[in-house]
C-alpha cells in the first residue's frame, strides 16, 4: 500500500516487548539461597545463613581474622612480659650454665607461653563470652545450639583445636633445635600453617561460619548489632 501521494509505504516504529510479570517465589513462599561468592582465582565461600535472631548475624570471616590478630598482638605483648621477668631470673644460670640448662630454660618458657595462652582465651571465652580482640569488634563466641555461654569443657576444646598446635609447636621446636634433628624444626612450622590455612578455609565453607575447631566445641561465633 503507498501513501497518497504515491510514494513508498511507511515504515511503522518497532514495538517495545511487553513488560514481564516478576517471577513469583516458589511454593512455600521462600525464594531460592544466594549462589556462593566466588573470590578471584575461582574459590568459593558458602552464603552465609541469617543470623540466629534478629540483631544478630554470624560473624564474617574477615572480622574473625581481625579480631584474632589483636588477640596475638594482646597475649604477645603480655607474653614479652613475662619472658622478659622469667629471663631476668634465670640471665645468671643461662650464663654459666651449659646447653641443657638454656633447653631447660626455654622449655619452661614454651610451657608458660602455653598455658597463658590457655588462660587467655578459656577464661574470657567464659566469663566475658568474647576475647578481648572479639570485643573490639562486637563479637562473640557462643554455643551453637542456644547462643549460651562456653562451658568451660567448650571453650578448652575450642582452644585445643584453634590454638594447640600452635602452642605445642614452640616446645617441639626447641626441642628439635637442641638435637641433630633441627632440620624437622621447619617441617613442624610448615604443618602447623597448613592447619591454620586448613582452619580458615573451613569457616569460609560453612553457612554459619563455623571453623574446623568451631564443629569439634559446638560453638559459633557471631556479631550483635
Amino acid at each position: 500500500m503507498t501513501e497518497p501521494t504515491g510514494g513508498p509505504p511507511s515504515q511503522q516504529p518497532p514495538q517495545a516487548p511487553p513488560p514481564q510479570a516478576p517471577a513469583s517465589p516458589p511454593a512455600g513462599g521462600n525464594w531460592a539461597a544466594p549462589p556462593p561468592t566466588t573470590a578471584p582465582g575461582g574459590f568459593q565461600t558458602a552464603a552465609v545463613e541469617a543470623g540466629p535472631a534478629p540483631g544478630v548475624a554470624y560473624a564474617d570471616t574477615t572480622m574473625r581474622v581481625v579480631a584474632y590478630i589483636i588477640d596475638a598482638i594482646i597475649y604477645g605483648i603480655i607474653f614479652f612480659i613475662v619472658f622478659a621477668i622469667i629471663g631476668s631470673l634465670l640471665l645468671g644460670s643461662l650464663l654459666t650454665g651449659s646447653a641443657i640448662v638454656a633447653l631447660i630454660a626455654a622449655l619452661l618458657l614454651a610451657a608458660v607461653s602455653l598455658i597463658g595462652s590457655a588462660f587467655y582465651f578459656v577464661y574470657t571465652w567464659t566469663t566475658m563470652r568474647a576475647s578481648p580482640g572479639q570485643k573490639v569488634l562486637s563479637l562473640e563466641t557462643v554455643n551453637a545450639g542456644d547462643g549460651s555461654t562456653l562451658t568451660r569443657d567448650q571453650a578448652i576444646r575450642r582452644w585445643a583445636f584453634l590454638c594447640g598446635p600452635t602452642a605445642l609447636a614452640l616446645p617441639i621446636q626447641m626441642a628439635l633445635t637442641a638435637t641433630s634433628l633441627s632440620f624437622l624444626s621447619s617441617l613442624v612450622s610448615l604443618a602447623v600453617l597448613i592447619y591454620e590455612i586448613y582452619l580458615l578455609y573451613s569457616v569460609t565453607q560453612s553457612p554459619k561460619r563455623q571453623g574446623f575447631h568451631d564443629v569439634q566445641a559446638t560453638t559459633v561465633v557471631i556479631k550483635r548489632s
